[in-house]
């Protein structure tokens, strides 16, 4: 009985793998398929980089994508949503540029991380996480000051 239980839940941890895998698939598409937000904010942030992979994440069974997602040659993983808002912005180097921030939160970083850059910013709704490269994490609440830090030990 207990063999049969442990063979069981393995079946459905491997369908719980297989499952959303076979749903959503990746589909490379060019910048200039997507949104013209998305484009824009390229232009902006990132002039003259240029784009190594862009891909929309899809669901099998429409043509809608759920997601769009841009890595570019410096390092720097971008993605957004639907609409070509950014969400998340990533450079293991930490070449993400502050003026992504509200002047609050750049003014929080700029003064007490001085010799500090931005490694990665998480957008939710109203709130900013940030990651520094000396692995300090600082989050900002919807009115952009400093809501908790946690410091690398």
């Amino acid at each position: 009985m207990k063999r049969l239980a442990k063979i069981l839940s393995l079946a459905a941890l491997v369908l719980a793998f297989a499952i959303p895998s076979a749903q959503a698939e990746r589909v490379y598409k060019p910048v200039s398929d997507m949104p013209a937000q998305v484009q824009t904010f390229l232009n902006d942030y990132y002039p003259g980089v240029k784009v190594s992979k862009s891909w929309w994440k899809m669901m099998r069974a429409t043509t809608q994508p759920m997601w769009y997602r841009v890595n570019l040659e410096n390092g720097t993983k971008i993605a957004f949503d639907l609409q070509g808002n950014w969400y998340q912005v990533s450079n293991k180097n930490g070449n993400v540029p502050t003026t992504l921030l509200p002047n609050d939160a750049r003014g929080v970083i700029s003064k007490d991380y001085k010799n500090e850059t931005v490694k990665s910013i998480k957008f939710k709704k109203d709130s900013y996480k940030v990651k520094l490269t000396n692995g300090t994490m600082l989050k900002f609440d919807k009115t952009y000051g400093l809501q908790w830090r946690k410091d690398k030990k």
